[in-house]
């Protein structure tokens, strides 16, 4: 029984390392073509045959992966549409790391190992008391599911996080340029070109919906929904708003630019307002302890050498 357990932990522990570290998309068949033009550019021999490239990739690709794809796809089918569609604006928001099926089939496959070693656990702490094991192990499923919906939230916020910090800077280089003499869609391009991502990436997007023919306002509020800012959400209102009522865009994009200002300035303040409290348990735990020692350890040592005379 021990023997059939730790071999279906070893065959979860490889499936679920597969499963993370497999390529999103059709990445893996774009690799795998780009590798093949060059074997043959350097062999410079004929065609092949796609039989010939096929067979010429490696197992993980030709056999795990496809069924590891099959797998995901199932189990994403599994899912109701509005877990579907809330995980996917998730993932959207985290910068679409990874397929919503195959997040999800990462998730019960964490689930599953997870659950396997609290089965194991069970079985050799508690012996006795079968409603504690069985509880053991429900938790540890739940945290195994739990794990990658934590590691997707933390993705999420660091994303925003950094979008919050350009956003000022961005609506300061699309006043100015409006300022210049060029149009919104200009100004956005600018913004795509001189910063980095995750920002530039968005506003790219942004100028390609609105180029595919998207209307602006609704390219704008997908902007909002991708990025889940609140001060991006602000801005795009603002500029919908303004382009409704007919008011001029520099100066909206002015002044949305100065409130940003304010608002970060008024951020940094009440974190520098927050940094006395912070610094008060590290002190209390472990700074002033030491002090004591330092200080009164020598008076306490001569005290109980006295006493010892």
């Amino acid at each position: 029984m021990s023997s059939l357990i730790l071999a279906l932990t070893f065959a979860v522990t490889a499936v679920s390392v597969l499963l993370l570290l497999a390529p999103v998309g059709d990445s893996a068949v774009v690799k795998a073509r780009a590798a093949a033009i060059r074997r043959q550019s350097q062999t410079r021999t004929g065609p092949r045959r796609p039989v010939d490239e096929e067979m010429a990739l490696p197992f993980s690709q030709r056999v795990i992966q496809p069924l590891l794809e099959s797998i995901t796809r199932f189990i994403g089918r599994l899912a109701p549409h509005r877990v579907q569609e809330a995980l996917h604006m998730k993932l959207v928001q985290a910068g679409n790391p990874t397929t919503p099926s195959r997040f999800l089939g990462i998730q019960v496959t964490v689930a599953t190992l997870v659950g396997l070693f609290g089965f194991l656990f069970s079985l050799s702490v508690v012996k006795e008391r079968p409603l504690l094991a069985v509880g053991m192990i429900g938790i540890s499923v739940l945290l195994g599911w739990r794990i990658p919906d934590f590691m997707l939230s933390r993705m999420i916020t660091s994303r925003r996080a950094q979008i919050d910090r350009a956003l000022p800077d961005v609506l300061d280089l699309l006043s100015v340029s409006v300022e210049a003499g060029l149009g919104l869609d200009g100004a956005i391009q600018k913004v795509g070109e001189k910063f980095a991502e995750p920002i530039a990436g968005e506003f790219r997007e942004l100028l390609k919906a609105i180029r595919l023919g998207t209307p602006r306002a609704d390219a704008l509020r997908g902007l909002a929904d991708r990025t889940g800012v609140p001060d991006m959400r602000t801005f795009t209102a603002a500029v919908i708003q303004a382009e409704q009522l007919g008011v001029s865009i520099a100066r909206v994009l002015k002044t949305q630019s100065e409130a940003l200002r304010v608002k970060r300035k008024q951020r940094i303040q009440e974190k520098a307002m927050q940094l006395p409290v912070k610094m008060l348990f590290p002190l209390v735990f472990f700074i002033f302890p030491t002090i004591f020692i330092v200080v009164i350890g020598p008076i306490v040592l001569q005290v109980i050498e006295s006493f010892s005379r």
